[in-house]
């Protein structure tokens, strides 16, 4: 069951439906490059002076999730974001915090254990969303003590909790006598009506963790945060679901008074853009922060395009986009998981012998790796991590 945007949760469902999902090897390489999520923080905390930066990006989950990843603009774990909140929090040097959102939602598992931790948070706590705070992540964005959108095009929003079913007419479940409850038949409106009413019991408490961190009502919640559509940054301030919106960059006006500045001769040394070097020399923690940030995320680019080119039979695509830099988009997802329907019909017609079929699908693999390797490599060298296991 997940608390997630609908169009994400479709393109993860789509995959399943086409076989374009990776390998549980790709899903245990990818969760040991993600690293130990249950105890370091280091990927979503970034603490520059007294503020702690707590990142959430992408689908939220309570395990590294390959498929999260690939189809919803990135993935971040429960624990990494309790971990950095109680990191903040024991720090004296931390006077507050300020939670950076952008996230489509993700699965219920672990979610009230991140409320909880937010709760319990004993510092100010700043939730500030770019693009969107929908359904788990607009739960999260509520415990905060203020929500800010970036900007008006922020949306908010998608409360309710959705279960996804695939129907397989060769399988009967038949449940005991006195568990008629156990395994509903979702084809039927009974058996929809039994799985209504966990749903319905998730959505009462996810509601409740809500209205207690914006201290408001449940039935309000219900009536006016949008029942399960999302809303632009200026109708979410009206109905009370945010505090506030960012304003737009300030811009340099003419004065006909003179006012002693830094920049004009005051006591305080000229201030301006920093470039990287001195960056890199005046806070060094925010400068690796940055850096390794920027290496993660392309790490996360790749890797997402191999992954698909791999398990879709389309490298020729995942290697054009690694190189030209593009992102994971809706339209590269459509033409993976076209190659992916392609290949599994060439595969139902195919009528050599399982020994031949097996080595023509090594070989296969192996062209699919060496260019892999090919692409990492270079992403490697660019970024200076060579040397480094790509798959430790």
């Amino acid at each position: 069951m997940w608390l997630l945007a609908a169009a994400i949760r479709q393109a993860i469902e789509q995959a399943h439906q086409h076989g374009v999902i990776p390998s549980a090897e790709q899903q245990v390489q990818y969760e040991a490059r993600y690293g130990d999520y249950e105890t370091d923080a280091s990927r979503v905390l970034a603490i520059a002076g007294d503020v702690a930066e707590i990142k959430v990006a992408g689908v939220i989950t309570k395990a590294p999730s390959l498929m999260a990843m690939l189809f919803g603009g990135g993935n971040v774990t429960y624990p990494e974001i309790i971990k950095a909140l109680a990191e903040a929090d024991a720090d004296p040097a931390v006077k507050r915090a300020e939670m950076k959102l952008d996230s489509p939602g993700g699965s219920i598992d672990g979610l009230f254990d991140a409320i909880a931790a937010m709760q319990a948070f004993s510092k100010p706590l700043k939730a500030v969303v770019h693009n969107q705070a929908a359904s788990a992540a607009y739960s999260l964005a509520a415990q905060a003590d203020e929500i800010v959108a970036a900007n008006r095009a922020t949306r908010f929003g998608s409360i309710g909790v959705v279960g996804s079913f695939r129907l397989d007419e060769s399988m009967v479940d038949i449940a005991s006598t006195q568990a008629p409850k156990k395994r509903p038949n979702v084809a039927t409106e009974e058996g929809q009506a039994v799985v209504r009413e966990e749903l319905d019991a998730l959505h009462e408490i996810f509601v409740d963790s809500i209205a207690t961190g914006r201290n408001t009502t449940a039935e309000k919640i219900n009536a006016e945060y949008g029942q399960g559509a999302t809303l632009l940054a200026g109708e979410a301030l009206k109905r009370g679901m945010i505090d506030s919106i960012a304003d737009a960059p300030l811009r340099v006006v003419s004065s006909s008074t003179s006012t002693t500045t830094a920049r004009s001769g005051g006591g305080n040394p000229e201030t301006g853009p920093m470039n990287l070097n001195e960056l890199r020399a005046q806070h060094p923690d925010v400068y690796e922060a940055a850096v390794k940030a920027g290496v993660d995320q392309e790490r996360d680019r790749v890797s997402a395009h191999l992954t698909m080119g791999e398990a879709s039979g389309d490298m020729k695509t995942a290697v054009d986009a690694v190189k030209k830099g593009d992102g994971m988009t809706a339209t590269l997802q459509a033409q993976y998981l076209a190659a992916g329907m392609n290949r599994r019909d060439q595969d139902s017609r195919q009528e050599d012998d399982t020994a031949a079929a097996g080595a023509d699908g090594a070989n296969n693999g192996g062209e699919g790796q060496d260019a892999a390797d090919l692409v990492c490599g270079a992403v490697e060298q660019a970024l200076g991590i060579v040397g480094e296991q790509r798959n430790a």
